[in-house]
């Protein structure tokens, strides 16, 4: 049986379904992983099989990042057009007979042709929340607590997101369906039949995001899928750098861009001045340390957030679910600042959890807040006992084992 997993995503997405691909190649299962090119060479060194999916991620983030209202969304989301009806092309040309498919339940509407042309069975990996709910908003910002209908306004939040991604892709899935199979146009209505009738995976820890009651016995959460990365070894200067004080503050923001790396970079650094904290900032996609930096601030291109965060005094970062995970499994409190999709949950679900600061929109990002909220995480001695006590509960945990045994149950 092959399983085609499909991670069209950031390096955030990409890496923990290298993780899955390997765990269900041991158990057995020949596995294609889909990915941007970009990514070719990290996923064949894990010695899964590859296939390109023909999508410029950094400059679909770019495209995103200088959206700031509703209208250039959508206009942005028109330009890229082309691009997304060529990845769901690419997806399609690589499935055949008999796969089974794993994918983000944001591209379904993009392939449901070759899903229903080549009866595929189909089971979502999400790293955020899309099954509505009445405990939560999936990805919309929460009422007030006056407010009346919490628990409607919550379901028809996730439903409303469930219909967004409808909108961005079906359109360019029903070309899809009509030009290679000859099938007729899907509708909103019949791709909610679907998603009801497919399996689910939330590939974040209980812990951190207790399964919701009103979810079905096919909506599980299985936990993190974290990546050792056993064989990589700190250099000199790094391990010269942390020996030399006190622990560190870690400020990276992943694979998110920034129209202005220069600015961020020195507000990020007048932040850490004002603290009189040492840090190390990971340049990433962002762009943000490649300049000259005082002695107290490190410059890191990479390195594992298993071997990097526990070392660290707080960890500044965007959200992202990866890393949420990774800085609350180290017991380290965070300072979320939010870029886009679902990270605004998380920084939120940080917060609400007292594993982190208030969370600062990358919009409202200022020097004294992020100072302020550097200082409260590494004062606020409640805050390090909740994560810590956190870190153990997850550390007991076996995601990827869990999320495998789940797989194979629903594949039985």
């Amino acid at each position: 049986m092959r399983i085609v997993i499909v991670a069209a995503g950031t390096w955030g997405d990409v890496r923990p379904n290298i993780v899955l691909g390997q765990a269900l190649q041991g158990a057995g299962y020949e596995v294609l992983l889909m990915a941007s090119e970009e990514f070719r060479s990290w996923v064949q060194q894990r010695s899964l099989a590859f296939s390109a999916i023909n999508v410029n991620i950094q400059k679909l983030l770019d495209s995103f990042s200088s959206s700031t209202n509703l209208r250039s969304t959508l206009q942005t989301i028109r330009a890229l057009a082309p691009a997304t009806l060529q990845m769901g092309k690419d997806i399609t040309a690589a499935l055949r007979k008999g796969d089974v498919l794993l994918i983000n339940e944001s591209g379904l509407g993009l392939i449901n042709g070759v899903v229903e042309k080549y009866q595929l069975r189909v089971i979502l990996i999400n790293f955020q929340p899309f099954v509505p709910t009445h405990e939560f908003p999936t990805m919309l910002p929460k009422l007030p607590a006056w407010m009346p209908a919490q628990r409607a306004y919550n379901r028809n939040a996730g439903w409303f997101i469930r219909r967004t991604n409808w909108s961005m892709m079906g359109g360019h899935g029903n070309k899809i369906r009509r030009e290679q199979f000859g099938l007729p146009k899907q509708t909103w209505h019949k791709h909610r039949e679907m998603l009801e009738g497919i399996p689910s995976l939330l590939l974040v820890s209980r812990h951190v995001l207790p399964p919701p009651v009103d979810w079905q016995p096919t909506q599980r959460v299985t936990g993190y899928l974290f990546d050792e990365d056993s064989k990589w070894e700190a250099p000199a200067d790094l391990l010269k750098f942390l020996d030399r004080g006190e622990p560190p503050i870690y400020i990276g923001f992943g694979s998110m861009r920034d129209k202005n790396p220069e600015d961020l970079t020195a507000l990020v650094l007048e932040a850490v001045k004002r603290t009189g904290k040492r840090a190390i900032v990971l340049s990433g996609w962002a762009g943000i340390g490649t300049m000259a930096l005082p002695d107290q601030v490190f410059p890191l291109k990479y390195a594992p957030h298993h071997w990097l965060f526990p070392r660290m005094a707080a960890v500044v970062h965007h959200g992202g679910s990866g890393t949420t995970g990774a800085a609350i499994a180290a017991g380290v409190p965070a300072v979320v600042v939010p870029f886009i999709a679902d990270q605004p949950f998380w920084a939120r679900r940080v917060y609400e959890l007292g594993v982190g600061a208030a969370p600062i929109p990358r919009s409202k990002l200022t020097t004294d807040s992020l100072a302020a909220a550097i200082m409260a995480a590494t004062s606020d001695h409640a805050m390090r006992d909740k994560v810590m006590t956190l870190s153990r509960q997850i550390a007991v945990e076996d995601g990827i084992g869990e999320a495998v045994k789940t797989i194979r149950e629903f594949l039985a």
